[in-house]
Parts: structure tokens; sequence; C-alpha cells
């Protein structure tokens, strides 16, 4: 920017002093190609915009169908989802292409006044030597510092182009980095146990509808929880369950403080966890998610992320309390292998065990296990369920789980249907009440019966 201003500006005063006639001829191009040039970054900053959706768009159908790739091959559906990428790419090269269709008049416009300008000083500078009012040498002077004049301006279009795609990665930086944040309390408080109750809590998502710019005020409101209450006692195993979609794993984010509530209040040892520091708040608890992620990191660290700067006795022990030190040790470096990107070099029951040893190595109060043993082999299960058992001696256990036989010996089962609580209470009363749990737990013991026939 400097170079493209103060260089011709000095260039233009010297040619001033020298000659105003070819100093004037000189300049009077410039206006002209800074219009063109103001236009050309007016069209940039349209069009731009929507070849970046495009891009953005063609990237995420290539990241689907790489991860997808074994899925699609498994039901042969290779032709049309490479369609679909084919289209998104064919969408990219045609809003690249109305880019610079769009934007190469401007940019013609802009370098061709500058040209002309050149060509003037040069028909009116021969025309003056021809005349005699102007000497050759002075004459061969102005052209040498005409193309020094004009080369710094012809550069400003380069410098805008790139001024234009900064500005868009500073939007696109903003946008995230003013994302609204879940409100800090100005005087956090400290819970004084882990004594959890919900009080007629009601909270729902916001889906925006399928466009790409869509309207404030149009995002649909999905409720999830209607209204729901109850306590969770401190150093008790609670059991969530219910039909899919009737809340359970909410609940448990909820109680992170992951999202706010819309509705009534979440209070952790009497004080509304709005109210309390977030890290005191997720200190006091420990996750197990359905979804286990595992950094590519050494098994060691993975485990060690629960708790940094544990010892190696504290991982090991952690590893031998989920059943996990017979495989880790047999691994080509033990502790020591990498797992890959999310773990990919483990099998799902054994990065489970790796994800339930580091929440035992935290050793928070609080314990959250959702579908802790989804992914884990009968014989596993069982050795888990110890682990767990021997985890939740002394903690505040919530446990989700579709396999009722692992929560029948829970202190309190709350059962949700379609966002509400419809029931609480041990196995054996929700048995009786032959509501929605006994209906569960009758579908679960038909299931275990079926068998594949000819």
């Amino acid at each position: 920017m400097i170079s493209a201003v103060v260089t011709p500006l000095v260039i233009f005063l010297v040619m001033l002093v020298l000659d105003w006639r070819l100093a004037l001829v000189l300049a009077s191009s410039v206006p002209f190609a800074l219009l063109a040039l103001r236009y050309g970054d007016v069209v940039f900053a349209r069009v731009w915009r929507l070849q970046a959706a495009a891009r953005v768009a063609a990237n995420a159908r290539m990241v689907e169908y790489i991860q997808g790739i074994a899925v699609i091959r498994a039901f042969n559906l290779s032709g049309e989802r490479l369609g679909q990428f084919r289209a998104s790419l064919s969408q990219y090269r045609q809003t690249s292409l109305k880019t610079a269709t769009e934007l190469t008049p401007a940019l013609i416009a802009f370098l061709g006044v500058l040209e002309l300008g050149f060509a003037a000083l040069l028909v009116v500078g021969s025309t003056l030597f021809v005349q005699g009012t102007l000497s050759g040498d002075r004459f061969l002077f102005f052209m040498v510092l005409g193309l020094a004049f004009y080369l710094p301006i012809i550069g400003m279009a380069e410098m805008m182009e790139f001024y234009r795609l900064m500005q868009n990665c500073v939007r696109n930086l903003n946008e995230f980095l003013k994302s609204p944040l879940l409100p800090a309390t100005p005087t956090p408080q400290q819970p004084n146990s882990t004594h959890i109750e919900f009080k007629d809590v009601s909270f729902g998502y916001s889906r925006q509808p399928e466009s790409r710019q869509p309207e404030m005020g149009n995002a649909a409101h999905e409720t999830v929880l209607d209204e729901v209450s109850f306590t969770i006692p401190p150093r008790s195993v609670t059991a969530l369950v219910g039909p899919s979609g009737s809340g359970k794993t909410t609940i448990t984010n909820l109680i992170a403080r992951f999202w706010d509530v819309d509705k009534g209040e979440i209070l952790l040892g009497g004080v509304d966890i709005r109210q309390i520091d977030t890290n005191t708040l997720l200190s006091q608890m420990t996750m197990v998610f359905q979804e286990v992620y595992l950094f590519n990191d050494t098994v060691f660290n993975n485990i060690r992320f629960g708790k940094e700067g544990a010892s190696e006795a504290e991982i090991m022990a952690a590893a031998k309390a989920t059943q996990c030190h017979g495989f880790i040790t047999q691994l080509p470096q033990g502790y020591q292998t990498m797992v890959g990107e999310g773990g990919a070099t483990l099998s799902g029951g054994e990065k489970q065990r790796i994800s339930i040893a580091r929440a035992i190595l935290k050793d928070a109060p609080i314990v959250l296990l959702d579908e802790a043993t989804a992914s884990i082999d009968p014989e596993n299960e069982r050795l888990i369920q110890h682990a767990i058992q021997a985890l939740s001696a002394q903690k505040t256990l919530i446990i989700i789980a579709h396999r009722l036989t692992t929560i029948a010996a829970a202190d309190q089962i709350l059962v949700l249907d379609q966002g509400r609580l419809v029931a609480q209470g041990t196995h054996q009363s929700l048995m009786a009440q032959a509501g929605v749990y006994a209906r569960l737990w009758d579908v679960k013991s038909r299931s275990q019966g079926w068998k594949l026939t000819a």
C-alpha cells in the first residue's frame, strides 16, 4: 500500500517541478483507474461470498465421502454419493468461473485506463519534442519515470484482492470469536455437597430451517425436557431409562452445563449451577460418553488426560480397574503405543474401557456414564460392571443404559418418555407399576430369545 501511494506521489511531484504539462497528463488516468478498481472491489466482495460458500460445500462433501466410504460401499451407493461429490465440485467450478468472469471487465478497465495514460504521455511527450518545447533527454527521463509511476499502481489490484481475502478470513474468525457464551456469574458460589436437584426444568433445541441464509426468528424450537423434577442423593446410583429421544443424554449435558435450561433450575449442593464457576462445576464430575474420542497420542497419555501429572502407578491402577492392563501390555509398545487419530487402531470396546479408566483416574465425586457398556462384549461387560461398582462406592453415579439388566440394582431409576419424567423408583417398585419401565423390561426379555430361522 505504501509503495502504491508514496512512490507515484513522489514521482508526480518531481515531474510537476520538471514539466507540469506532462505531470498532469501522467496523473490524468489515475482517478478513472481508481474508480475501476473500486468497482472491481465491490464485485469481488459480492461474488467471493458465493465462491467461498461453494468451496465450503465441496469440502464438506469430500470429508463426508471419505469418512462414510465404508457405509457407501456396504450399501452399493458409490455412484450416487460420488455423483453428489462431483455435483458440489461442479458448483464450486461454476462459481469460480463466475467470479473470474465478473471480475475480468473491472480488471481490464483498471489496467486499460493506466495503459491509456501511459500512451497519452507518450503521444503528448512526442508532440512536445517534435515542436521543440521538450528536450530529448527530458522526454526519455519522463518515459522512465512514467513506467515507475504506473507499476506500483498496477500492484494495487493484487493488493486489493489480498485485502478482500483477508477481510473474509477476519469476518469468519469474528463470527466464531463473537459467538455468545454461557453467562458467567460475577459472584460464584461453592456447592456444599454432590446433592443434585432438578426443579421444573424445561429445555429445548432451536433448529434453523434448511436454507443457506435463514432469517432471524424462523428457528423452530424443539422441546426435549418438559418440567422435569427429581433429586439425586449424594453417593447414590441413579439410572436414566426410556425410549430413544426421551431426554436422557440431555439431562447429563444439562448437569454438566453444556447448555442452560430454558425454565426451572438445576441445583448442585443447594446452589444453582449457573451460580457456580465453570471450572469448579466441571471439577466435580467426570463423564464417559457414548461416542468415545481418543487423541492421536499414546495409550498412557490418553488415560492421563483424566488427571494432569498422574503417576505411572496411578495410570496402571486405573487401567487394571477397567480390565485394560491386559490388552495394553500386549500392544507393540505397551502403554507407549500410539492409538491413531480418534483411537483408530483400537476396537470400540478397548476405546470404551480406556475412556472409563480416564474417568476413574480423574476421581471426581460425580460420574456421568452415557451407555458406557455399549461397545463391550458380555465378558468384559461383567468385569466393567465390577469396576463401575468400585468406582461408585463413594460417588454420585448417574447412568444412561439401554441394557436394563445393568441398572436393576440402582438406588433409583428415573423413567423418561417424550421429555417428561413418567415414573421413578427401584426396579421392584417400577415393575409392580406395570408402566413404561415394565413394558421396556418385557421387550428386553422377549428380545433375548430371538434366533435366526431358515
